[in-house]
């Protein structure tokens, strides 16, 4: 089975004895299920199925009201997590998560999307991907809180000083000019916070992580399925709605278990021109293969593909990347041994 979450619970039987048990969920052949396992007073394990199905939002219902019923028996988790109350925070945890919280509930719209929309151009001009220059949260609290100055943009979490070195002047651009009720320093958020609504907030996060973990295990199997029918990469790229990064990362974890997928990526590339990837397998060769923006302009000169055509040509580049990496692991193998 592949296992999603797990956690061990406590209850107290009074003159210092416990009874532990273990509550864990994951997939097995594309079933979910759901698992209590308690041991009693005599030191035999009782396992009891919670669900077994195919469908995500009936298993985390049978979760919830499993670990309900649970709680009102006297169990107490060690470690609190998916349909318990929020776990407990460092201060400076819970002080960043107020603000993506904040951020979230508080953006003005029309900012965030004018940074989403220099997120993307500068992006495509790095040839990175556009979360690797700010995610998501961090465009929200800009949007939240409007810095006006390179001393406050590195208020927000996660900026930092190589980001504001960067980037400072281009988000400066969009929020310095706009109009705001609040102020800098931001130690009075967490006054301002509703706490059962952030209560509430913070479970959902733990609920979205334990969803992408749970779809990242159904995408490895499914991938592996795929592989052995000898379906395109890209096919089943397009039906998971997985991007070209997440698909690479499945497939190197694939080939860290011991998978061979070196041939599910060499069927994939026989879509691209010939003379193209010889011509970016000397690329690599020639500037390394960290980054792909320089073997993207090494292909192309000075006329640059338009960003959907980019997009395309990242793909099979993450894939040849892969590839050529591959092949020179397999090379250092061999003059080692």
């Amino acid at each position: 089975m592949n296992v999603i979450y797990l956690t061990t619970l406590e209850k107290p039987l009074g003159e210092g004895r416990v009874r532990q048990a273990q509550f864990f969920a994951g997939e097995k052949v594309g079933i979910w299920q759901a698992l209590w396992n308690e041991i009693q007073a005599d030191g035999k394990q009782v396992q009891d199925i919670w669900y077994e199905g195919e469908v995500w939002s009936e298993l985390l219902e049978a979760i919830r009201l499993g670990l309900q019923n649970k709680l009102a028996e006297g169990y107490k988790p060690l470690l609190k997590g998916i349909g318990e109350e929020a776990a407990v925070l460092s201060a400076k945890a819970e002080s960043t998560q107020m603000l993506h919280f904040y951020g979230e509930c508080n953006a003005d719209e029309g900012i965030y999307e004018q940074l989403r929309s220099w997120r993307r151009e500068q992006s495509f001009k790095e040839g990175r991907s556009p979360f690797i220059l700010a995610s998501n949260r961090m465009l929200q609290m800009i949007a939240a809180f409007c810095p006006k100055s390179v001393e406050e943009l590195l208020h927000i979490p996660g900026f930092g000083q190589n980001r504001a070195t960067k980037y400072g002047g281009d988000v400066l651009r969009i929020t310095k000019d706009v109009q705001r009720s609040t102020d800098f320093p931001l130690d009075w958020v967490a006054e301002r916070t509703d706490r059962p609504a952030f209560d509430v907030w913070l479970n959902r996060q733990k609920e979205r992580r334990v969803q992408k973990e749970a779809a990242r295990q159904s995408g490895k199997r499914k991938l592996l399925e795929a592989m052995a029918e000898g379906s395109g990469l890209g096919k089943l790229r397009a039906e998971l709605a997985f991007s070209s990064r997440e698909l690479v990362d499945l497939l190197e974890e694939l080939e860290r278990e011991g998978y061979d997928v070196l041939a599910s990526v060499e069927k994939e590339l026989m879509n691209v021109p010939a003379d193209q990837l010889a011509e970016a397998e000397k690329l690599f060769a020639d500037l390394g293969d960290r980054y792909l923006k320089p073997v993207l302009q090494g292909l192309y000169g000075e006329n640059l593909p338009d960003a959907p055509t980019a997009d395309q040509v990242y793909e099979w580049l993450r894939l040849l990347r892969f590839k050529v990496r591959k092949e020179q692991a397999n090379v250092r193998q061999e003059q080692a041994g």
